[in-house]
Protein backbone atom coordinates (compact mmCIF):
# COMPACT_ATOMS: atom_id res chain seq x y z
CA UNK A 1 0.00 0.00 0.00
CA UNK A 2 2.49 2.59 0.88
CA UNK A 3 4.29 1.74 -2.74
CA UNK A 4 1.01 2.75 -4.74
CA UNK A 5 0.93 5.25 -2.45
CA UNK A 6 3.86 6.92 -3.00
CA UNK A 7 3.32 6.17 -6.94
CA UNK A 8 0.25 8.47 -6.31
CA UNK A 9 2.23 11.34 -4.93
CA UNK A 10 4.63 11.08 -7.71
CA UNK A 11 2.22 11.53 -10.43
CA UNK A 12 0.20 14.21 -9.09
CA UNK A 13 3.31 15.71 -7.99
CA UNK A 14 4.75 15.57 -11.60
CA UNK A 15 1.39 16.64 -12.75
CA UNK A 16 1.95 20.55 -11.02
CA UNK A 17 5.62 20.63 -11.98
CA UNK A 18 4.82 20.06 -15.56
CA UNK A 19 2.12 22.60 -15.55
CA UNK A 20 3.28 22.32 -19.88
CA UNK A 21 1.15 19.71 -20.20
CA UNK A 22 -0.15 16.15 -19.05
CA UNK A 23 -0.89 13.08 -20.72
CA UNK A 24 -2.37 9.96 -18.78
CA UNK A 25 -2.64 6.51 -20.21
CA UNK A 26 -3.64 2.86 -18.58
CA UNK A 27 -3.91 -0.12 -19.48
CA UNK A 28 -5.96 -3.03 -17.70
CA UNK A 29 -5.68 -6.55 -18.98
CA UNK A 30 -6.75 -9.76 -18.15
CA UNK A 31 -4.71 -13.34 -19.44
CA UNK A 32 -6.71 -16.72 -18.61
CA UNK A 33 -4.45 -20.07 -19.65
CA UNK A 34 -5.05 -23.60 -19.33
CA UNK A 35 -2.42 -26.34 -20.18
CA UNK A 36 -2.29 -28.19 -23.63
CA UNK A 37 -3.98 -31.68 -23.62
CA UNK A 38 -1.07 -33.10 -24.62
CA UNK A 39 0.33 -32.18 -21.04
CA UNK A 40 0.84 -33.80 -17.85
CA UNK A 41 -1.97 -35.01 -16.49
CA UNK A 42 -1.03 -34.09 -13.51
CA UNK A 43 0.36 -30.94 -13.00
CA UNK A 44 -0.59 -28.75 -16.11
CA UNK A 45 -3.39 -30.39 -18.38
CA UNK A 46 -6.70 -28.78 -18.43
CA UNK A 47 -5.26 -26.86 -15.52
CA UNK A 48 -5.03 -23.06 -15.43
CA UNK A 49 -1.46 -21.58 -15.59
CA UNK A 50 -2.06 -18.47 -16.28
CA UNK A 51 -4.37 -16.44 -14.15
CA UNK A 52 -3.45 -12.39 -14.16
CA UNK A 53 -5.11 -9.57 -14.45
CA UNK A 54 -3.53 -6.24 -14.18
CA UNK A 55 -3.74 -2.44 -14.25
CA UNK A 56 -1.04 -0.58 -15.50
CA UNK A 57 -1.04 3.11 -15.85
CA UNK A 58 1.11 5.72 -17.22
CA UNK A 59 1.77 9.58 -16.63
CA UNK A 60 4.06 12.01 -18.83
CA UNK A 61 4.38 15.74 -17.51
CA UNK A 62 6.30 18.24 -20.13
CA UNK A 63 7.45 21.44 -20.20
CA UNK A 64 9.76 23.12 -22.66
CA UNK A 65 12.69 21.11 -23.10
CA UNK A 66 11.77 19.14 -19.71
CA UNK A 67 9.71 16.56 -18.98
CA UNK A 68 8.92 13.11 -16.64
CA UNK A 69 7.44 10.07 -16.88
CA UNK A 70 6.06 7.66 -14.92
CA UNK A 71 4.32 4.32 -15.03
CA UNK A 72 3.91 0.89 -13.16
CA UNK A 73 1.91 -2.38 -12.67
CA UNK A 74 -0.18 -3.21 -9.87
CA UNK A 75 -1.44 -7.41 -10.71
CA UNK A 76 -3.16 -10.17 -8.96
CA UNK A 77 -2.27 -13.69 -9.62
CA UNK A 78 -5.13 -16.34 -9.83
CA UNK A 79 -3.05 -19.17 -10.50
CA UNK A 80 -0.87 -18.23 -7.39
CA UNK A 81 -3.04 -16.10 -4.73
CA UNK A 82 -0.60 -12.75 -4.90
CA UNK A 83 -0.77 -9.15 -5.53
CA UNK A 84 2.02 -7.66 -6.91
CA UNK A 85 3.34 -3.98 -7.53
CA UNK A 86 5.80 -3.17 -9.39
CA UNK A 87 7.41 -0.02 -10.73
CA UNK A 88 8.42 0.19 -13.78
CA UNK A 89 9.80 3.77 -15.19
CA UNK A 90 10.03 6.68 -13.44
CA UNK A 91 12.50 9.66 -14.73
CA UNK A 92 12.93 13.06 -15.80
CA UNK A 93 14.54 14.40 -18.90
CA UNK A 94 15.87 17.09 -20.35
CA UNK A 95 16.51 17.61 -23.90
CA UNK A 96 18.05 20.48 -26.21
CA UNK A 97 19.06 20.76 -30.07
CA UNK A 98 22.56 19.47 -28.85
CA UNK A 99 22.39 17.46 -25.58
CA UNK A 100 20.04 15.79 -23.57
CA UNK A 101 19.30 13.80 -19.65
CA UNK A 102 17.80 11.50 -18.61
CA UNK A 103 18.27 10.54 -14.77
CA UNK A 104 15.65 7.81 -12.58
CA UNK A 105 14.16 4.62 -13.36
CA UNK A 106 14.44 3.80 -17.01
CA UNK A 107 14.13 1.23 -19.87
CA UNK A 108 16.57 1.37 -22.99
CA UNK A 109 16.99 -1.62 -26.01
CA UNK A 110 20.12 -2.20 -27.65
CA UNK A 111 20.75 -3.84 -31.04
CA UNK A 112 18.34 -4.50 -34.16
CA UNK A 113 17.28 -8.30 -32.76
CA UNK A 114 13.55 -8.69 -32.58
CA UNK A 115 13.03 -11.06 -29.33
CA UNK A 116 16.92 -12.01 -29.27
CA UNK A 117 19.26 -10.56 -26.75
CA UNK A 118 22.48 -10.25 -28.53
CA UNK A 119 24.11 -6.63 -27.63
CA UNK A 120 20.82 -6.29 -25.42
CA UNK A 121 22.41 -5.83 -22.17
CA UNK A 122 21.45 -2.92 -20.28
CA UNK A 123 18.05 -4.12 -19.34
CA UNK A 124 17.67 -7.35 -17.13
CA UNK A 125 15.11 -10.08 -18.02
CA UNK A 126 12.10 -10.62 -16.07
CA UNK A 127 11.94 -14.38 -15.49
CA UNK A 128 9.80 -14.24 -12.48
CA UNK A 129 6.46 -15.97 -13.44
CA UNK A 130 5.38 -17.67 -16.71
CA UNK A 131 2.99 -14.82 -17.57
CA UNK A 132 6.28 -12.57 -17.33
CA UNK A 133 8.63 -14.61 -19.78
CA UNK A 134 6.05 -14.41 -22.13
CA UNK A 135 4.77 -11.35 -22.44
CA UNK A 136 5.46 -8.58 -25.22
CA UNK A 137 7.92 -7.14 -22.59
CA UNK A 138 9.63 -9.04 -19.82
CA UNK A 139 12.42 -6.36 -19.77
CA UNK A 140 13.22 -4.81 -16.21
CA UNK A 141 14.03 -0.95 -15.53
CA UNK A 142 17.36 -0.07 -14.46
CA UNK A 143 18.38 2.81 -11.88
CA UNK A 144 20.41 5.10 -14.59
CA UNK A 145 21.70 8.34 -16.16
CA UNK A 146 21.86 8.19 -19.11
CA UNK A 147 23.58 12.21 -21.04
CA UNK A 148 23.21 12.36 -24.59
CA UNK A 149 24.69 14.05 -27.67
CA UNK A 150 23.21 14.79 -31.23
CA UNK A 151 25.55 16.53 -33.69
CA UNK A 152 23.94 15.85 -37.27
CA UNK A 153 23.22 12.12 -37.98
CA UNK A 154 25.30 11.27 -35.28
CA UNK A 155 24.19 10.25 -31.40
CA UNK A 156 26.37 9.85 -28.97
CA UNK A 157 24.32 7.89 -25.65
CA UNK A 158 26.72 7.44 -22.28
CA UNK A 159 25.19 5.21 -19.41
CA UNK A 160 26.03 5.49 -15.91
CA UNK A 161 24.49 2.92 -13.76
CA UNK A 162 25.08 3.12 -10.09
CA UNK A 163 22.92 0.37 -8.62
CA UNK A 164 22.75 -3.06 -9.68
CA UNK A 165 19.59 -4.64 -11.07
CA UNK A 166 19.88 -8.59 -11.28
CA UNK A 167 17.70 -10.42 -13.58
CA UNK A 168 14.04 -11.48 -11.55
CA UNK A 169 13.87 -15.24 -10.98
CA UNK A 170 11.27 -17.70 -10.28
CA UNK A 171 11.91 -18.40 -6.58
CA UNK A 172 9.44 -18.19 -4.21
CA UNK A 173 7.54 -20.82 -2.86
CA UNK A 174 4.53 -22.15 -5.20
CA UNK A 175 6.17 -21.14 -8.27
CA UNK A 176 5.85 -23.32 -11.01
CA UNK A 177 9.12 -22.02 -13.05
CA UNK A 178 11.00 -22.48 -9.71
CA UNK A 179 11.90 -26.38 -10.37
CA UNK A 180 13.54 -25.17 -13.63
CA UNK A 181 16.40 -22.98 -11.36
CA UNK A 182 16.69 -25.18 -7.85
CA UNK A 183 14.92 -28.76 -7.96
CA UNK A 184 12.90 -29.40 -4.77
CA UNK A 185 15.17 -32.43 -4.37
CA UNK A 186 18.33 -34.04 -6.21
CA UNK A 187 19.12 -38.17 -6.51
CA UNK A 188 22.62 -38.68 -4.99
CA UNK A 189 23.52 -42.19 -5.28
CA UNK A 190 25.60 -44.15 -2.64
CA UNK A 191 28.04 -46.77 -4.28
CA UNK A 192 28.98 -48.29 -1.15
CA UNK A 193 25.24 -49.29 -0.29
CA UNK A 194 24.22 -49.64 -3.60
CA UNK A 195 21.14 -47.35 -3.19
CA UNK A 196 20.30 -44.20 -4.35
CA UNK A 197 18.81 -41.22 -1.67
CA UNK A 198 16.97 -37.98 -2.31
CA UNK A 199 18.25 -35.12 -0.92
CA UNK A 200 16.55 -31.86 -0.25
CA UNK A 201 17.25 -28.79 -1.96
CA UNK A 202 16.46 -25.15 -0.70
CA UNK A 203 17.05 -21.77 -1.89
CA UNK A 204 19.76 -19.58 0.38
CA UNK A 205 21.15 -16.41 -0.46
CA UNK A 206 21.92 -14.44 -3.77
CA UNK A 207 24.48 -12.07 -3.07
CA UNK A 208 24.45 -8.99 -4.98
CA UNK A 209 26.97 -6.34 -5.07
CA UNK A 210 27.89 -3.61 -2.49
CA UNK A 211 25.96 -0.64 -3.30
CA UNK A 212 29.25 1.50 -4.29
CA UNK A 213 30.76 3.92 -6.95
CA UNK A 214 33.28 1.00 -7.18
CA UNK A 215 30.53 -1.42 -8.65
CA UNK A 216 28.71 0.88 -10.95
CA UNK A 217 27.85 0.11 -14.43
CA UNK A 218 28.79 1.70 -17.47
CA UNK A 219 27.82 1.78 -21.48
CA UNK A 220 28.21 3.69 -24.27
CA UNK A 221 26.27 3.63 -27.78
CA UNK A 222 27.58 5.51 -30.96
CA UNK A 223 24.61 5.74 -33.87
CA UNK A 224 24.57 7.37 -37.08
CA UNK A 225 21.42 7.67 -39.46
CA UNK A 226 22.00 7.62 -43.18
CA UNK A 227 20.09 7.29 -46.12
CA UNK A 228 21.46 3.63 -47.01
CA UNK A 229 21.76 1.97 -43.64
CA UNK A 230 21.84 2.74 -40.07
CA UNK A 231 24.84 1.66 -37.64
CA UNK A 232 25.12 1.32 -34.12
CA UNK A 233 28.29 0.87 -31.50
CA UNK A 234 28.15 -0.57 -27.96
CA UNK A 235 30.67 -0.70 -25.14
CA UNK A 236 29.34 -1.97 -22.13
CA UNK A 237 30.99 -2.54 -18.34
CA UNK A 238 28.36 -3.73 -15.88
CA UNK A 239 27.33 -7.33 -14.03
CA UNK A 240 26.10 -10.75 -15.37
CA UNK A 241 22.29 -10.10 -14.55
CA UNK A 242 22.19 -13.99 -13.76
CA UNK A 243 23.70 -15.71 -10.83
CA UNK A 244 26.25 -18.23 -10.18
CA UNK A 245 25.10 -20.63 -8.24
CA UNK A 246 27.36 -22.86 -5.31
CA UNK A 247 26.13 -25.02 -2.92
CA UNK A 248 26.53 -25.44 0.76
CA UNK A 249 25.74 -29.50 2.25
CA UNK A 250 24.95 -30.15 5.62
CA UNK A 251 26.32 -33.59 6.33
CA UNK A 252 24.64 -36.67 8.54
CA UNK A 253 27.16 -38.52 11.36
CA UNK A 254 29.45 -40.88 9.76
CA UNK A 255 28.95 -44.25 9.69
CA UNK A 256 32.86 -44.96 10.41
CA UNK A 257 33.89 -42.49 12.64
CA UNK A 258 37.30 -42.82 11.05
CA UNK A 259 36.47 -42.19 7.82
CA UNK A 260 34.82 -38.60 6.98
CA UNK A 261 33.38 -39.80 3.95
CA UNK A 262 31.11 -42.06 5.20
CA UNK A 263 29.14 -39.22 6.24
CA UNK A 264 26.48 -38.78 3.53
CA UNK A 265 24.47 -35.37 2.57
CA UNK A 266 21.63 -34.51 4.11
CA UNK A 267 20.49 -31.03 2.64
CA UNK A 268 21.49 -28.84 0.29
CA UNK A 269 21.58 -24.68 -0.17
CA UNK A 270 21.68 -23.09 -3.28
CA UNK A 271 23.33 -19.67 -3.20
CA UNK A 272 24.51 -17.03 -6.08
CA UNK A 273 27.18 -14.64 -6.74
CA UNK A 274 27.22 -12.01 -9.67
CA UNK A 275 30.38 -11.89 -11.47
CA UNK A 276 31.12 -8.37 -13.63
CA UNK A 277 31.39 -8.72 -17.69
CA UNK A 278 32.16 -6.55 -20.34
CA UNK A 279 30.92 -6.21 -24.06
CA UNK A 280 31.99 -4.72 -27.11
CA UNK A 281 29.07 -4.95 -29.96
CA UNK A 282 28.22 -3.48 -33.56
CA UNK A 283 24.92 -3.63 -35.19
CA UNK A 284 23.46 -2.23 -39.21
CA UNK A 285 20.22 -2.36 -41.18
CA UNK A 286 20.01 -1.36 -44.92
CA UNK A 287 16.50 -0.75 -46.09
CA UNK A 288 15.85 -2.01 -49.86
CA UNK A 289 12.52 -1.09 -50.98
CA UNK A 290 9.92 -3.09 -48.84
CA UNK A 291 12.27 -5.15 -47.16
CA UNK A 292 15.23 -4.64 -43.65
CA UNK A 293 18.30 -6.18 -43.63
CA UNK A 294 19.47 -6.03 -40.22
CA UNK A 295 22.82 -7.28 -38.38
CA UNK A 296 24.19 -7.90 -34.79
CA UNK A 297 27.55 -9.08 -33.46
CA UNK A 298 28.49 -8.87 -30.14
CA UNK A 299 31.99 -9.93 -28.66
CA UNK A 300 32.16 -10.58 -24.71
CA UNK A 301 35.78 -11.05 -23.63
CA UNK A 302 36.82 -13.50 -20.63
CA UNK A 303 32.95 -13.69 -19.89
CA UNK A 304 32.21 -15.96 -16.94
CA UNK A 305 30.37 -19.40 -17.21
CA UNK A 306 28.42 -21.76 -14.78
CA UNK A 307 30.23 -24.91 -13.83
CA UNK A 308 28.19 -28.12 -14.38
CA UNK A 309 26.30 -29.14 -11.18
CA UNK A 310 28.35 -32.93 -10.70
CA UNK A 311 31.49 -30.63 -10.83
CA UNK A 312 30.78 -28.25 -8.11
CA UNK A 313 29.03 -30.99 -6.23
CA UNK A 314 32.25 -33.60 -6.56
CA UNK A 315 35.12 -30.23 -5.39
CA UNK A 316 32.86 -29.50 -2.74
CA UNK A 317 31.99 -32.51 -1.02
CA UNK A 318 35.75 -33.43 -1.69
CA UNK A 319 36.65 -29.92 0.14
CA UNK A 320 34.12 -30.81 2.72
CA UNK A 321 35.94 -34.20 3.43
CA UNK A 322 38.97 -32.84 3.75
CA UNK A 323 37.98 -30.33 5.66
CA UNK A 324 36.42 -33.24 8.29
CA UNK A 325 39.28 -35.06 7.96
CA UNK A 326 42.14 -31.99 9.25
CA UNK A 327 40.00 -30.02 11.51
CA UNK A 328 40.38 -27.23 9.06
CA UNK A 329 37.76 -24.37 7.14
CA UNK A 330 36.30 -26.27 3.82
CA UNK A 331 38.38 -24.20 1.01
CA UNK A 332 36.73 -22.20 -1.45
CA UNK A 333 35.08 -23.74 -4.99
CA UNK A 334 34.62 -22.14 -8.17
CA UNK A 335 31.46 -22.13 -9.65
CA UNK A 336 31.99 -20.15 -12.96
CA UNK A 337 34.97 -20.63 -15.20
CA UNK A 338 35.82 -17.64 -17.78
CA UNK A 339 35.45 -17.81 -21.71
CA UNK A 340 35.38 -15.77 -24.70
CA UNK A 341 32.49 -15.38 -26.27
CA UNK A 342 30.88 -14.11 -29.65
CA UNK A 343 27.22 -13.94 -30.75
CA UNK A 344 25.73 -12.82 -34.05
CA UNK A 345 22.48 -12.48 -35.79
CA UNK A 346 21.24 -11.77 -39.19
CA UNK A 347 17.71 -10.84 -39.54
CA UNK A 348 15.32 -10.10 -42.42
CA UNK A 349 11.96 -7.83 -42.38
CA UNK A 350 9.80 -7.81 -45.51
CA UNK A 351 6.66 -5.61 -45.08
CA UNK A 352 4.16 -6.29 -48.33
CA UNK A 353 0.44 -5.19 -48.21
CA UNK A 354 -0.93 -6.32 -45.18
CA UNK A 355 1.86 -8.59 -44.33
CA UNK A 356 4.94 -8.40 -41.41
CA UNK A 357 7.46 -11.01 -42.22
CA UNK A 358 10.57 -11.30 -40.20
CA UNK A 359 13.14 -14.10 -39.99
CA UNK A 360 16.56 -14.33 -38.20
CA UNK A 361 18.95 -16.64 -37.71
CA UNK A 362 20.97 -16.41 -34.38
CA UNK A 363 24.35 -18.00 -33.26
CA UNK A 364 26.88 -18.65 -30.35
CA UNK A 365 30.38 -19.63 -29.99
CA UNK A 366 32.33 -20.48 -26.80
CA UNK A 367 36.26 -20.49 -27.31
CA UNK A 368 38.07 -23.14 -25.29
CA UNK A 369 37.55 -26.09 -23.71
CA UNK A 370 33.93 -26.13 -22.06
CA UNK A 371 34.12 -29.63 -20.53
CA UNK A 372 33.47 -28.59 -16.75
CA UNK A 373 30.68 -26.00 -17.88
CA UNK A 374 26.93 -26.44 -17.53
CA UNK A 375 26.99 -25.64 -21.70
CA UNK A 376 26.83 -28.75 -23.35
CA UNK A 377 28.30 -27.59 -26.64
CA UNK A 378 30.65 -24.63 -27.45
CA UNK A 379 28.69 -23.26 -30.63
CA UNK A 380 24.71 -23.42 -30.46
CA UNK A 381 22.69 -21.41 -33.02
CA UNK A 382 18.46 -21.03 -33.94
CA UNK A 383 16.33 -19.21 -35.81
CA UNK A 384 13.27 -17.12 -35.10
CA UNK A 385 10.39 -16.22 -37.63
CA UNK A 386 6.97 -14.09 -36.86
CA UNK A 387 4.24 -13.88 -39.61
CA UNK A 388 1.01 -11.31 -39.32
CA UNK A 389 -1.25 -10.52 -41.47
CA UNK A 390 -4.24 -7.82 -41.26
CA UNK A 391 -8.03 -8.38 -42.40
CA UNK A 392 -11.00 -6.37 -41.77
CA UNK A 393 -10.26 -3.07 -42.46
CA UNK A 394 -6.84 -4.01 -40.03
CA UNK A 395 -9.20 -5.10 -37.06
CA UNK A 396 -8.46 -8.77 -37.50
CA UNK A 397 -4.99 -9.95 -37.11
CA UNK A 398 -3.36 -13.53 -37.56
CA UNK A 399 0.17 -14.12 -36.50
CA UNK A 400 2.79 -16.81 -36.11
CA UNK A 401 5.72 -16.71 -33.99
CA UNK A 402 8.52 -19.52 -33.53
CA UNK A 403 11.76 -19.89 -32.52
CA UNK A 404 13.67 -23.24 -33.25
CA UNK A 405 16.62 -24.13 -31.20
CA UNK A 406 19.14 -25.73 -33.60
CA UNK A 407 21.41 -27.79 -31.21
CA UNK A 408 18.66 -29.67 -29.48
CA UNK A 409 15.95 -29.05 -32.23
CA UNK A 410 13.29 -28.06 -29.70
CA UNK A 411 11.33 -25.01 -30.62
CA UNK A 412 8.57 -22.65 -28.92
CA UNK A 413 5.81 -21.61 -31.51
CA UNK A 414 2.99 -18.71 -30.80
CA UNK A 415 0.10 -19.22 -32.84
CA UNK A 416 -2.37 -16.26 -32.24
CA UNK A 417 -5.44 -14.48 -33.27
CA UNK A 418 -6.09 -10.62 -32.53
CA UNK A 419 -9.42 -8.76 -32.88
CA UNK A 420 -10.07 -5.17 -32.13
CA UNK A 421 -13.34 -4.56 -30.94
CA UNK A 422 -13.31 -1.14 -30.70
CA UNK A 423 -9.92 1.92 -30.48
CA UNK A 424 -9.99 0.69 -26.33
CA UNK A 425 -10.89 -2.58 -26.40
CA UNK A 426 -8.67 -5.71 -27.83
CA UNK A 427 -9.23 -9.67 -27.69
CA UNK A 428 -6.43 -12.17 -28.28
CA UNK A 429 -6.32 -16.26 -28.61
CA UNK A 430 -3.34 -18.11 -28.70
CA UNK A 431 -0.90 -20.66 -27.58
CA UNK A 432 2.20 -21.10 -26.05
CA UNK A 433 3.52 -24.43 -27.35
CA UNK A 434 6.65 -25.69 -26.22
CA UNK A 435 8.10 -29.05 -28.29
CA UNK A 436 10.86 -30.93 -26.84
CA UNK A 437 13.64 -31.98 -29.54
CA UNK A 438 14.17 -35.52 -29.98
CA UNK A 439 17.01 -36.52 -28.08
CA UNK A 440 17.01 -33.88 -25.14
CA UNK A 441 14.43 -31.44 -24.35
CA UNK A 442 16.55 -28.43 -25.04
CA UNK A 443 16.19 -24.84 -23.94
CA UNK A 444 12.72 -24.82 -24.99
CA UNK A 445 11.19 -28.42 -24.89
CA UNK A 446 12.44 -28.04 -21.06
CA UNK A 447 9.23 -26.38 -20.56
CA UNK A 448 6.16 -28.97 -22.77
CA UNK A 449 4.37 -29.33 -19.60
CA UNK A 450 3.53 -25.38 -19.64
CA UNK A 451 2.42 -25.68 -23.24
CA UNK A 452 -1.06 -23.36 -22.85
CA UNK A 453 -3.84 -22.40 -24.68
CA UNK A 454 -5.41 -18.68 -23.61
CA UNK A 455 -7.66 -15.99 -23.85
CA UNK A 456 -6.44 -12.15 -23.00
CA UNK A 457 -8.23 -9.20 -22.79
CA UNK A 458 -7.12 -5.88 -23.14
CA UNK A 459 -8.86 -2.00 -22.80
CA UNK A 460 -6.53 0.74 -22.90
CA UNK A 461 -7.00 4.56 -22.59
Amino acid sequence: MKKIIFLGLILLLGGKAFAGGLDFSADVQSLWGVGAPWTNEETSAGKFLLGTTSFSPSLNAYAGNSSAFANGTISYDAVSNFLDFSLGELWVDYSSAFWGLRVGRQKTAWGKADGIDITNVICPSDMSSFSAITSDDSKLAVDALRFSVTKDAFTVDAYWIPFFTPAALPLNEGNSLKKFIVPSSIAFPVSSLGTVINIPVSVGNLFKPECSLKNGEYGIKLSGYFSALDVSLYGYYGWDDNPFLGYEISYGNPSDPGDPTTALPQGIKVNGTYKRMSMVGIDFAIPVNQTVIRAETAFFPQRYFQKSNEKIMSQRMSADYYAMATGTTPGKVEVAEQHNELSALVGLDWMPSGWTITAQYYCDYVFGNIDSLERSKAYTHGATLSVSKSLVNETLELGLNALMNFTDFDSLINPTVKYSLSDEIALETGAFIFLPGPQNDGKYGAYKDLSTIYIKVKFSL
